[in-house]
């Protein structure tokens, strides 16, 4: 039971970065943000676009009394750009979510 709560807890999240218009599409649909139990994945075009989206998505998770853990997050990318160096991603409160190469 406690997913399911979570999800519509945090459902003005979704709804959020689903409207921001940052994030990536499939047939006009928002991709932007999935949500699977207590987890939560943003998908962007890009490394500024997820900076972007990580902004709405933690102001409105700071309204909701919640924050992102750092410790348990991390950013990958995919493409031709694997490789390429990038700006860091940082939370509102100074935090940096690090880069790896496997997701769990």
């Amino acid at each position: 039971m406690s997913p399911y709560l979570f999800a519509i807890y945090i459902d003005s999240s979704v709804n959020k970065v689903q409207s921001c218009g940052y994030g990536c599409y499939v047939r006009n649909t928002c991709v932007s943000i999935l949500l699977y139990a207590d987890d939560i994945l943003l998908l962007a075009p890009s490394v500024s676009s997820l900076q972007l989206l990580l902004d709405v998505c933690e102001r409105e998770l700071e309204w909701l009394d919640m924050s992102i853990n750092v410790k348990k997050s991390s950013c990958m990318r995919i493409g031709p750009r694997l490789n390429a160096p990038c700006s860091c991603i940082i939370t509102r409160i100074g935090g940096e979510i690090l880069w790896g190469d496997a997701l769990r």
